[in-house]
């Protein structure tokens, strides 16, 4: 199957569903109309076995509708059709009677034999004279035969005639979603080729046109990101080259020997600049491989923002205020928390105003500055890493929080206090 067309693949599956029902339909059907021939045959039977006492000639010659053989019983005579061999031997009549005349007398009995020869006989006994005598009138099954013959012929037609229409409908319906599929895959493969500047979309109602509509929507995004992927590296590059350019003017004017006795500290505040910088591309970077490699550990928050307000507590003169419940536990890797937590309080560091207040409670950790707001648009986009921020400084920290927190299975809430910012993580 998987080296045919979509529509060879529907049309084989369609065909072979639909010849299977049409198959056991068909088998259904003429078993239930071979039983209603059965009847009919009964029917006629009966009818003709009342001819035979009302009408005064000889019955072989108005019983025509069908073979028939029969036999008169009286008390004092015999009568027989004269092809009565054709249908019964001798000994099978005499089997007939013989079981007739044990059984009660009710006004009809209809039964089927198969005789020595391997046919079925359909014969009807009716009883006269209030039960004295009998009459046997038999055919063969060449009615029931004839009639199962005629609508197998007629529905093995109608079913192909179905068959071959439905497959042609099939093959034009599948050659036009083929071609559809086609357009599809060669727009999104010249995606790269053309910019993702070419937008297409298919107008269908079904799958496909969902299909097309998601790759649109993932086009209009990557030229985004791509846009704002540009935008970073030219505002990084410039980024960079300024502590760069420091440190150059800086150790040269050392090396030429008219630095000042500053000179040194500012070379080293300069790299230590360019050292954070780097390290949250690092960070960032290495989310792209973060993989649940072992099982999630149960991390004391508490201990972590201790340890990381610790190392902040020489870099600001911001009061930073501890609100910290013991054993309070967050599922993850401590390291992670450790870099998540740190890259919040740094990024409140450069907006807080006087103080950073951090709360711990049950399945809560709240951060909070008393900085400006940040653009909602900004918090939107939930930190997407080629975005600036209000002072012009890039989302990557942010980026990295975000990243993290939802690796965790946890969740980032960036809320605008009446005066503040105040950053939680929940479950």
């Amino acid at each position: 199957m998987k080296k045919l067309s979509i529509t060879g693949q529907i049309a084989v599956l369609f065909s072979f569903a639909l010849i299977i029902s049409a198959s056991l339909f068909t088998i259904i059907t003429l078993n239930r109309l071979k039983y209603v021939a059965e009847q009919e045959t009964y029917s006629r039977l009966i009818t003709y076995s009342a001819l035979l006492e009302s009408h005064t000639q000889n019955p072989d010659t108005v019983i025509k509708d069908i073979p028939v053989g029969f036999v008169k019983i009286r008390k004092d005579e015999i009568i027989y059709s004269n092809d009565i061999s054709s249908f019964m031997s001798e000994k099978e009549l005499i089997f007939v009677i013989e079981q007739v005349s044990t059984q009660s007398k009710k006004p009809v009995i209809t039964k089927k034999l198969v005789n020595l020869e391997k046919k079925t006989i359909y014969y009807v006994v009716t009883f006269v004279d209030n039960g004295l005598g009998f009459n046997v009138i038999m055919t063969n099954s060449l009615y029931v035969n004839k009639l199962s013959q005629n609508v197998s012929i007629q529905m093995i037609l109608t079913f192909t005639i179905i068959i071959c229409l439905t497959i042609l409908c099939i093959i034009v319906w599948s050659n036009q979603f083929t071609k559809r599929l086609h357009r599809l895959q060669g727009h999104i493969l010249n995606l790269p080729r053309n910019g993702y500047n070419v937008s297409y979309q298919d107008d269908g109602l079904d799958e496909v046109g969902e299909l097309s509509r998601a790759v649109e929507s993932m086009r209009v995004e990557i030229q985004e990101s791509e846009k704002q992927k540009q935008d970073m590296l030219q505002n990084m590059s410039h980024d960079f080259k300024t502590p760069i350019a420091v440190i150059k003017s800086y150790a040269e004017a050392q090396q030429d020997g008219m630095a000042d006795e500053d000179s040194s500290k500012i070379i080293i505040a300069q790299a230590e600049i360019l050292k954070h910088k780097v390290n949250r591309l690092l960070q960032y970077n290495s989310l792209e491989y973060l993989q649940k490699d072992r099982e999630f550990e149960d991390v004391d928050m508490k201990e972590v923002v201790e340890e990381v307000v610790m190392g902040y507590k020489f870099q600001t003169n911001l009061n930073i205020e501890l609100d910290l419940t013991e054993d309070i536990f967050f599922k993850g890797y401590r390291e992670n928390y450790f870099t998540v937590i740190d890259n919040i309080i740094d990024n409140a560091k450069r907006y807080a105003k006087t103080k950073i207040k951090i709360v711990l409670k049950k399945d809560r950790l709240r951060i909070y500055n008393d900085g400006e707001h940040i653009d909602e648009q900004f918090i939107k986009h939930s930190f997407k890493p080629y975005e600036k921020g209000s002072k012009g400084e890039f989302g990557l920290g942010m980026s990295i929080v975000q990243k993290t927190v939802d690796f965790f299975g946890m969740r980032l809430i960036v809320k605008n206090e009446a005066i503040g910012v105040s950053f939680i993580i929940t479950k």
